[in-house]
């Protein structure tokens, strides 16, 4: 029983993998074919060698049978220059095959990976809470380059193999069918060895490409953060986990390349049975009379021909079989299908005043354990409400939800009366600003960062926003001004410098809903102070929502909604609150304790 489970657990195994070529095959295709002008003249090109690589075997048995034994001087000059020529021609027509068919995959691999970039940005975040950055890079960059193999001068020769394996065996069958098929006689044990050596070189290349990936994602985390593991004196632990992670690639790529190792010299060895077979049984006719010398001269050229292609089918089944390991990573990405899109028929959300309703939302981030359950909330537009509560308590949740980074599994959100299911994503987001706890910034200059959102601001409107949000002095300060470039992730500004050109970013699109999600909380008092005075001034007529930990920064808000496990347990201003003597008046007293509290305490 565990024989046949097994058995057709590998016939499955090869039915799938037969399945994933074509799709890969269809892929490249997909992203060839615009091309066909210059794939035709790549065709021409390989044909023409198949042509004289079919001719030059004639030409050298005429001299050794026919111009030598006459003595014909002339014609063995004539003969030999023919040999030439049909040799620069081969050395014109290889270059002309392998610049065409750089051109047309550079182009094809170009496409593949603008496809998978653009959609792996229409992703939601579920996708990247799921994946690794590294991982990602490692398929957008090494495994995309790797199906470039596909698409090359080699995987076109195939053609030309093609073509002159045919040519050769119908005129071998013509001359001497005996000697024909005992140059045939290797192919079935050739396509047997194929087979075998496939799939198990598949799975080697796809352990070494998880491998790499797992080595992408080490680097990319000790890199991010290099100032943590400096500031714990973890440099040696690092070192010895990517030694491990070195090691275990190592190893695979060893594994990987042991089998294709393996593979070359046995189809070497099958083509020499096939070559010593054809010369003993050649000599044999040779000395009967049956063969001429250039015969069998033209036959041994012949057998090199026909072993030229069996060695690029080998060595085409290891490039197919390393783009297939690749390829599959690729599909991962490509057959995932974004949680949050355009419905059919969704509309571009028109200027809003900003009423956002909550109505009978419910959502979790993994199935089971909901973060919100039958939640109702409203926002009035032009006013700022400000959420509390302790961590995990669904605060930042609801953000997500308005800007819709992901999509609530019942219920429905509204902005003035539009729900958010039934309008772009693009349309609604356009019309929000996002200032968080976790500034992003690129390694670009402050003036590129700060238009990120709107490229096509003027100087005016982005000095219209830093002055709005006390940054302009400071940016004056530097020698370059609005054109100093910032160092990745704005390493060369301070945590007060960095948020102000978030939220200078933010206004600079004008938004009308503005959500800060804890905006301040990372910031000493001086740069807090800068930031509420700036936003003092600037949230008046948008409708805002503030996620805090520190109360002292919504205490002027309209509304203050405190929840508790995706539970609203009180809503009201900050004096009502207060006097409530409830959840909010405790997290208020943590952070400001009156004496009594203190002589508790001690």
């Amino acid at each position: 029983m565990k024989q046949t489970r097994h058995s057709g657990d590998q016939q499955l195994s090869r039915e799938q993998h037969f399945i994933s070529l074509r799709i890969m095959f269809k892929e490249m295709f997909l992203h060839t074919r615009t091309q066909w002008v210059l794939l035709m003249l790549g065709v021409v090109t390989v044909i023409a060698i198949s042509i004289l690589e079919f001719m030059i075997p004639q030409l050298t048995k005429e001299i050794i049978d026919q111009i030598i034994p006459e003595k014909r001087y002339y014609a063995l000059l004539e003969t030999g220059g023919l040999i030439l020529l049909a040799a620069l021609l081969l050395g014109i027509f290889n270059f002309s095959s392998s610049y065409v068919m750089t051109i047309v995959s550079q182009k094809a691999i170009l496409q593949l990976r603008n496809k998978l970039h653009k959609h792996t940005l229409s992703l939601d975040l579920k996708f990247f809470d799921r994946n690794r950055t590294g991982d990602l890079m490692a398929r957008l960059t090494s495994d995309v380059n790797q199906l470039q193999e596909l698409v090359s001068a080699d995987s076109l020769s195939i053609i030309a193999d093609v073509i002159t394996f045919a040519a050769i065996v119908g005129y071998l069958l013509y001359t001497d069918w005996q000697l024909a098929l005992i140059t045939l006689i290797t192919l079935p044990f050739l396509f047997v060895t194929s087979r075998y050596f496939s799939l198990r070189m598949k799975n080697a290349y796809r352990a070494v490409r998880h491998i790499s990936a797992q080595l992408n994602n080490s680097l990319q985390d000790t890199l991010s953060g290099i100032r943590m593991i400096k500031s714990f004196a973890s440099e040696d632990a690092e070192a010895k986990q990517f030694e491990a992670l070195s090691e275990q690639h190592r190893i695979a790529t060893v594994s990987a390349s042991r089998l294709s190792a393996t593979f070359s010299p046995i189809i070497d060895w099958l083509n020499y049975v096939g070559m010593t077979s054809v010369l003993l049984f050649g000599a044999w006719q040779v000395m009967h009379g049956n063969m001429t010398v250039g015969d069998i001269v033209a036959y041994l050229a012949y057998l090199r021909l026909l072993q030229a292609p069996i060695r690029s089918f080998s060595r085409m089944i290891t490039k197919v079989q390393q783009s297939a390991a690749a390829f599959e990573r690729i599909q991962e990405i490509l057959a995932t299908v974004p949680e949050v899109y355009d419905k059919e028929g969704a509309i571009v959300l028109p200027p809003v005043k900003g009423q956002i309703v909550f109505d009978d939302v419910e959502f979790a981030y993994e199935e089971g354990h909901p973060i919100l359950q039958n939640f109702q909330l409203r926002l009035p537009c032009n006013q700022t409400t400000a959420l509390v509560g302790s961590s995990g308590s669904g605060k930042s949740t609801i953000a997500y939800l308005i800007a819709r980074l992901y999509d609530v599994q019942r219920g429905d959100i509204y902005i003035d009366s539009y729900p958010l299911t039934e309008v772009t994503v693009k349309s609604l987001r356009q019309q929000m600003g996002i200032v968080s706890q976790d500034v992003i910034l690129l390694n670009g200059t402050i003036r590129e960062n700060i238009a990120y959102g709107k490229p096509q601001a003027t100087d005016d409107e982005i000095k219209a926003a830093t002055h709005g949000v006390n940054a302009h002095e400071f940016i004056s300060a530097f020698p370059m001004g609005y054109d100093t470039p910032i160092g990745e992730r704005g390493v060369k500004l301070s945590g007060g410098q960095k948020q102000r050109l978030s939220i200078a970013r933010a206004f600079l699109t004008n938004p009308r809903i503005l959500i800060l999600d804890e905006a301040t909380a990372a910031l000493d008092t001086e740069s807090e102070q800068h930031i509420q005075h700036a936003l003092s001034v600037l949230l008046p007529g948008r409708t805002c929502l503030v996620i805090a930990h520190r109360l002292s920064t919504i205490q002027n808000a309209d509304q203050i909604v405190v929840l508790e496990h995706g539970q609203i347990v009180e809503l009201g201003n900050h004096e009502n609150l207060l006097r409530r003597n409830g959840r909010y008046k405790e997290l208020y007293e943590m952070q400001f304790p009156t004496k009594s509290n203190f002589e508790q305490i001690l």
